[in-house]
């Protein structure tokens, strides 16, 4: 079963330290809006562009993006990829186990 966080320090004297995983989702989003060929696909009430899922305290995400017309695909998505996963285990110090990375459009 999924669940809503990360264990990030096991129960000590002082408790549990966890992340929610809304933490990841928006560090996800802001590693896209930093790609200049990436175009971050809006949430609505059907289209869930970013992904994010725990399951025994493994991290997996999930994008959805928009290209710039003209933009090399495969580099672009190698930036984003690398982007998202290098900011979540700057920001946190926890390693997503995968991202994954896909286009779904172009924007002209």
């Amino acid at each position: 079963m999924a669940q809503d966080y990360v264990v990030l320090n096991e129960t000590d004297e002082m408790g549990v330290v966890a992340m929610n995983k809304a933490v990841f989702k928006s560090i996800a989003e802001i590693s896209i809006n930093d790609i200049e060929n990436a175009v971050r696909i809006p949430e609505t009430t059907f289209t869930k562009p970013l992904s994010v899922k725990i399951e025994e305290n493994k991290l997996h995400i999930t994008a959805f993006i928009k290209l710039k017309y003209g933009a090399n695909v495969k580099a672009t998505c190698e930036l984003v990829q690398n982007k998202i996963y290098e900011n979540i285990e700057f920001m946190t110090g926890f390693k997503a186990a995968d991202v994954t990375v896909n286009v779904v459009d172009f924007e002209i």
